[in-house]
């Protein structure tokens, strides 16, 4: 058996943070609001191209039968002459 020693042990103990404050925080908080705004805005535009592109596609593949069958508004200017 060993005889006790005499010097205790010390041990420091540093704990670092990630985040070291509010600034930090914000900073991150706008990082990730953008990802998602910017996300977002991205789909809105594929969604919105694929809707214009799926409705003049329509409007190509429309026959003369399936023309008669719908009913002008009238919001196109007549020519006069």
């Amino acid at each position: 058996m060993q005889a006790p020693s005499s010097s205790p042990i010390i041990v420091r103990v540093v704990e670092r943070s990630e985040v070291s404050g509010l600034g930090d925080v914000m900073i991150q908080a706008v990082g990730l609001t953008g990802a998602i705004a910017i996300g977002a805005l991205g789909f809105g535009i594929c969604l919105a191209s694929g809707i214009i592109a799926y409705r003049k596609l329509r409007a190509r593949r429309m026959t003369d039968a399936d023309a008669a069958q719908t009913q002008s508004l009238g919001l196109t200017p007549t020519s006069r002459e």
